[in-house]
């Protein structure tokens, strides 16, 4: 049995239920929801199956910061995924790298995409192929991590969700292998690709010459926070001018998903990468 939480954490996640966008108009279910996930994880110490996106089902875990929030609201990120939503369709190639538990993979599966998720991580790994399998979807499920150059590195970090790329030894760090995102593609196109590497976003797309320079990725979703400076010693400049130079503006969605250029490259919100020529 776990401890039960403090009032102040239970008095946030009761606001976070009841403000976030995902649960207009039906907050009462949401809040009952949350409850029941909450009650179940605690006092039997199990995960509970959640509803998730418009018709897909997720495995939510109170020991995992990425599946609580599935229990919390069936589109976590609303804004970002109402961007997906309005432009995937069936066949469609996806990426997902940095796919933890799958909240990005399922929601495109569930729109009939053709993904593949990258996760080098284990643990999320198999709660991501739970994910898909408790839906019947399928996804090509990669264990490496990418970077610019193919090879081996190390992960550290305090967890599976937030594990990152280093070249130090030792200290926890486990080996991982690396490939690219050109090797990934190959000669493909991909409508979608979400890359969330905890600051090694740059790293990434400096794998991808090819694809960039061929125009061959339509739309990338970015976080866009501090971590870089934390685990890189690095703003986000660095990757704002390869995507310049690649021929990619920086957006951003508002509440309905609609994307909206920007300049101040501070850190933020997650941002949207497309081609300035194809809006």
């Amino acid at each position: 049995m776990s401890p039960p939480p403090s009032a102040a954490a239970t008095r946030q996640v009761l606001r976070t239920v009841w403000t976030h966008p995902a649960n207009r108009g039906a907050r009462a279910r949401a809040l009952a929801r949350t409850l029941r996930f909450q009650g179940r994880a605690r006092l039997l110490g199990r995960p509970t199956v959640v509803s998730y996106g418009r018709r897909s089902r997720f495995l939510a875990r109170l020991d995992d910061a990425p599946s609580r929030r599935a229990a919390y609201a069936a589109t976590p990120d609303h804004p970002e995924m109402t961007v997906w939503r309005a432009r995937l369709r069936p066949g469609d190639l996806f990426v997902d790298v940095g796919a933890s538990v799958g909240l990005y993979t399922v929601m495109a599966a569930e729109l009939g995409c053709e993904v593949v998720a990258v996760e080098p991580q284990r643990r999320s790994r198999e709660q991501l192929r739970a994910n898909l399998g408790l839906n019947g979807y399928l996804a090509q499920v990669l264990d490496v991590a990418l970077a610019a150059e193919a090879g081996m590195a190390a992960m550290v970090g305090p967890d599976a969700s937030r594990a990152h790329l280093t070249s130090a030894s030792g200290g926890g760090a486990e080996p991982v292998q690396v490939t690219t995102l050109d090797a990934v593609l190959g000669d493909r196109r991909a409508q979608g690709v979400k890359i969330d590497v905890e600051g090694a976003e740059r790293l990434v797309l400096a794998g991808a010459p090819r694809a960039l320079a061929e125009g061959r990725i339509e739309l990338l979703q970015l976080e866009w926070n501090h971590q870089s400076e934390r685990n890189f010693g690095e703003s986000r400049a660095p990757l704002a001018e390869l995507l310049h130079a690649a021929g990619y503006e920086l957006t951003r969605p508002d509440g309905e998903g609609r994307l909206h250029r920007i300049d101040d490259l501070g850190p933020g919100a997650d941002v949207f990468a497309r081609p300035v020529d194809r809006r």
